[in-house]
């Protein structure tokens, strides 16, 4: 239908309604509405050009933590700290590090590194022949550097580097490993699969889409608000990453989540439009009928939109209560996307769906909508039959959800090391080397400064310190400048050229038995911060690192539930006009994300299945910034159909349905709707879970499992069958003031 065609109408009666005015406007204008928004879109896409050279890895370093100032104190005081960049250096077959010419070429690279800009310290098997940087066969030997560089300029500062010393040297062949190659190597991997994820879930969401509506316009209608959506958060997140660093990750998941909510909300409305278009099929008028139509869509369908909109960003909102950059990145593109979403389906797609008429149903593969839904179907008699039976339902699925949760328990929280990049890159092979053949847990000891302190007129209480340090369990040895130390005893003199002693005081190397990376690792970091020291200690490591991400993960959790909660009761409460409703959604989300990192943890701590995925490696802890992650995300895409329900079943109700009724038609509605839904975000996240990285292919399967337990055990089931049990209850509101006129009140 032209646009010339669509007669103008006055605003009728739902137009009190803001979302209604909305529509109005929208309707009146369609073609400027389009021309407006593709305007926007070409120069968002111009914007996102090369976003992803400017996003980064890391953002999981607390700001201002202990850590942070041990490591500063350990490079600008000491000429210590953890290594940025570690060279592995390996002799041909039948060859030896010790042999003259190796020893020759070892020298050459520890002094050509030396002699590069920005490399501040070196330490090389090859300068005093300190025994941990010999590999146990005698073919491989380790040159550390310490690279003056933060995250947002690896780039520019490191990867140069790595170019000019890795590679051939004579008899040795350099391979890099470390902190910063490790992140690199995350970035490189993590562009690759955001396209992978891209041809994976572009071609899969459009069959699903084609089959659910049975027609190709209106599929791609919903596929292209996705693209829309994505495109704007993308030029979003390189906006902002010229005043803040953005987090490599979030470029990720922020598709992924683009995708899937922007292709909810398209659904959802076209759908509904599709319904009430059945409605006013007997107006004489195609246009009028049209624009009738989707005025009512917007007002109803919209509404839930707008309100599950709030509710995703709500939950997303979450995750800047932690002074985390990556996790603040991944809010900022989740909140872009699905704000850009909400957008586009209340306002481009009614515009283009009145532009197009009856062409929506153009190519399409069957005659008659799967939406068009009549009581008394299939799903009607599910919920049916789920409510004649409540009590035994809730009973065994809440019994069975929580033998899921039970894993959980166990979780066992360090960080992924490594070994979340794929087997065969070139870094983590580097990094298998160094973990079999040299002495892991001495590369990489908890590292104490104590600046301030004179080795000689302190020595005594330096003395003292170490052998106190000693015997806390898991450590193995202490080496300073007194000594070295094993169970409290003082058993050896200081290792030669350790410079464990300078002028501005003196630092310690506490050698653990555990994973640096491991929750027995963090413990024993905090361990040493408890024990009384002769100045002030800074206490530093991989093991430091851990306890302090550790620690502002706990101090942020309550503050970001608490914020979740008050949000979804809050917004569920304005949607549904009820109190017990949005409880009752509360409590189903909070039981289905807890059964979610059940199975996350026997997936991936304990490695079942994992054959089935991939065969990443199986590290043995869950990363702690992961149940945060997949909490907040999941949280907001469940209350995506948790919206969409409770709204359809105040409308039944408001109709004059009884509980019963108004629940079972409901599910009816929208069962088809938020499985098939359901579906389309499944996909999406198992084509993230496709990702050659670890964090990617967890967060991924957390999400499309939780996603799955939603749509199917908690809105299909639980939820009905809890309603049946709650009765009139659920529809109680204490006495307030009437309602303001914009707001529809709700028959109790």
């Amino acid at each position: 239908m032209r646009s010339g065609s669509v007669k103008r109408r006055r605003p009728g009666p739902l137009s009190g309604d803001p979302l209604g005015a909305l529509a109005e406007l929208v309707l009146r204008f369609p073609v400027r509405t389009l021309l407006l928004t593709g305007c926007a879109l070409l120069v968002a896409a111009v914007a996102a050009v090369g976003v992803t050279g400017k996003l980064h890895h890391g953002g999981t370093t607390p700001p201002g933590s202990e850590w942070a100032r041990a490591e500063h104190t350990l490079s600008t005081a000491f000429r210590s700290g953890s290594p940025t960049v570690t060279l592995v250096a390996t002799a041909d077959a039948g060859g030896s590090v010790d042999d003259p010419a190796a020893v020759r070429a070892g020298t050459r690279l520890a002094e050509r590194a030396r002699s590069l800009p920005k490399v501040v310290g070196v330490r090389s098997y090859w300068t005093g022949r300190p025994g941990a940087l010999r590999g146990g066969d005698g073919r491989s030997a380790l040159v550390l550097l310490r690279v003056a560089s933060g995250e947002a300029t690896a780039h520019r500062d490191v990867e140069p580097l790595l170019r000019e010393l890795t590679g051939r040297h004579g008899p040795l062949s350099v391979a890099a490993t470390g902190p910063t190659p490790v992140g690199l190597a995350i970035e490189r991997q993590s562009r690759l699969d955001l396209h992978r994820t891209e041809l994976l879930a572009a071609p899969l969401t459009a069959a699903v889409l084609v089959v659910v509506f049975g027609g190709v316009v209106a599929a791609a209608l919903a596929l292209l608000v996705g693209v829309c959506a994505v495109v704007g958060a993308v030029a979003f997140l390189s906006g902002l990453s010229h005043v803040t660093t953005v987090s490599v990750i979030a470029l990720n998941l922020t598709t992924a989540l683009g995708f899937a909510v922007a292709v909810d909300f398209g659904l959802f409305m076209l759908a509904r439009y599709r319904e009430e278009r059945a409605r006013y099929r007997d107006e004489r008028d195609p246009g009028e009928a049209a624009h009738q139509a989707l005025v009512a869509t917007v007002c109803s369908t919209g509404r839930t939109v707008v309100c599950s909109a709030l509710t995703v960003i709500g939950s997303l909102a979450a995750l800047l209560v932690f002074p985390l950059g990556m996790l603040r990145s991944v809010a900022y593109g989740g909140i872009a996307v699905v704000a850009l979403s909400a957008l586009l389906a209340v306002t481009a797609l009614p515009a283009t769906l009145l532009l197009l008429g009856s062409r929506v149903d153009a190519l399409s593969v069957r005659r008659r909508s799967a939406w068009v839904v009549r009581d008394g179907g299939r799903w009607y008699r599910l919920a049916y039959g789920v409510m004649r039976r409540p009590v035994p339902v809730v009973l065994v699925l809440g019994a069975l959800l929580t033998a899921l949760v039970l894993p959980f328990t166990g979780a066992r929280f360090g960080t992924f090391d490594d070994r979340a990049l794929p087997a065969g890159s070139a870094t983590r092979q580097a990094t298998d080397t160094v973990r079999r053949d040299f002495d892991h847990h001495a590369l990489h000891p908890v590292q104490v400064a104590l600046p301030g302190l004179d080795a000689r007129a302190g020595g005594a209480a330096l003395d003292g310190y170490a052998r106190r340090l000693a015997r806390l369990e898991h450590v193995a040895r202490v080496e300073t400048a007194t000594g070295t130390y094993r169970e409290g005893r003082r058993v050896g003199p200081p290792v030669p050229g350790s410079g464990y002693a300078s002028p501005a005081g003196v630092w310690a190397a506490v050698v653990t038995d555990v994973g640096p990376e491991t929750s027995e690792g963090a413990e024993v970091a905090r361990a040493v911060r408890a024990v009384s020291a002769p100045v002030p200690a800074l206490v530093g490591g991989t093991q430091a690192w851990l306890a302090d991400l550790g620690d502002t993960i706990r101090a942020g959790t309550v503050p970001a539930l608490s914020l979740i909660a008050v949000v979804t009761l809050l917004l569920l409460g304005w949607c549904t006009r009820s109190v017990v409703l949005p409880l009752k959604a509360l409590v189903l989300n909070v039981l289905s994300l807890s059964a979610t990192f059940g199975v996350m943890v026997l997936v991936f701590q304990e490695g079942h299945l994992s054959e089935w995925l991939g065969g990443f490696t199986v590290t043995g802890v869950t990363d702690t910034v992961v149940p945060v992650l997949v909490l907040c995300v999941a949280f907001g895409l469940s209350m995506d159909y948790e919206v969409l329900l409770l709204s359809r079943t105040v409308e039944e109700h408001e109709a004059g349905a009884s509980t019963r009724q108004a629940v079972a038609r409901a599910v009816q509605r929208t069962a088809g709707l938020f499985t098939a839904s359901a579906l389309v975000v499944i996909v999406v996240m198992v084509a993230l879970a496709a990702s050659g990285l670890l964090l990617l292919k967890v967060v991924g399967v957390g999400l499309a499992v939780a996603v799955f337990v939603d749509a199917t055990v908690i809105r299909l089931l639980l939820a009905p069958a809890l309603m049946a049990l709650l009765g009139r209850a659920n529809w109680w509101v204490p006495a307030v003031r009437p309602a303001p006129q914009s707001l529809v009140p709700m028959k109790r």
